[in-house]
């Protein structure tokens, strides 16, 4: 095989990779053991990153490139080791997105809404459907995430501990799940996680607008500085050297 037909095929396999399969948005629900598992996480990459799908797509037509620029028989294995190298380096270091502030505003309320839900007798799928649907954008992301894991059929703990590292819903998704496991009530555990995380915001305000003052020193000194400097001292300057040589 030619290395022109090598390239071409490279390049063929990208395109193909670059879209999706029909039925890629279902998944088997299949216990896994822990070397399946691992390998699966190692090859999902960190939270955030691009499916696998794209970075192979990545990765092959950077090994194309190599193969464009050098043929022969060395490079189709250094074309391989920057294909399989793309495609975990962008799993690996792919820059994970901070939290949205409006997530963390809003989760309060949202914890509240659910405990009220859950207090009034609904299951833990309808209770996180109907605030899903009422929530704003930040929260109800999440909690429809939630659903669609329960309805697939997971276990209420299950599909909880997902978020057990996301930076704003992890502690509540930890507790949800110890509780779900254990059967004890959720209602009472949800309140305090509301009431904790209004007091942190309300902190975290007070904090701001104390701070407000010791960063507006800097913008009114460049103010009034040259002001005074203009107003008082060059007059007395002027003045004393008009005498001075008068």
């Amino acid at each position: 095989m030619s290395w022109p037909v090598a390239c071409g095929a490279l390049l063929v396999m990208a395109a193909w990779l670059a879209f999706p399969e029909p039925n890629s948005g279902l998944r088997r629900l299949e216990p896994a053991g822990p070397a399946d598992g691992a390998v699966v996480r190692l090859l999902a990459g960190r939270s955030g990153a691009p499916p696998l799908r794209q970075r192979l797509w990545l990765g092959v037509g950077a090994g194309a490139l190599v193969l464009a620029f050098d043929p022969g028989p060395a490079p189709l294995a250094v074309a391989a080791g920057v294909c399989a190298g793309v495609a975990f380096a962008l799993g690996w270091m792919w820059p994970v997105p901070g939290p949205d502030p409006s997530a963390s505003r809003h989760l309060p309320g949202t914890l509240e809404l659910l405990a009220s839900c859950l207090e009034a007798g609904a299951s833990m799928r309808a209770a996180v459907e109907t605030v899903a649907a009422v929530s704003h954008a930040s929260t109800a992301g999440v909690l429809e995430r939630v659903a669609g894991e329960l309805r697939l059929g997971r276990a209420e703990a299950d599909a909880w501990s997902a978020l057990a590292t996301d930076p704003v819903w992890g502690a509540v998704a930890r507790d949800v799940a110890r509780s779900a496991r254990s059967g004890t009530s959720l209602v009472e555990g949800l309140l305090v996680h509301a009431e904790d995380r209004r007091r942190h915001a309300e902190a975290e305000l007070a904090k701001v607008a104390r701070s407000a003052g010791v960063r507006s020193v800097l913008p009114l000194m460049v103010c009034f500085l040259p002001a005074f400097v203009l107003v008082g001292v060059v007059p007395t300057i002027a003045g004393l050297l008009r005498n001075f040589l008068g």
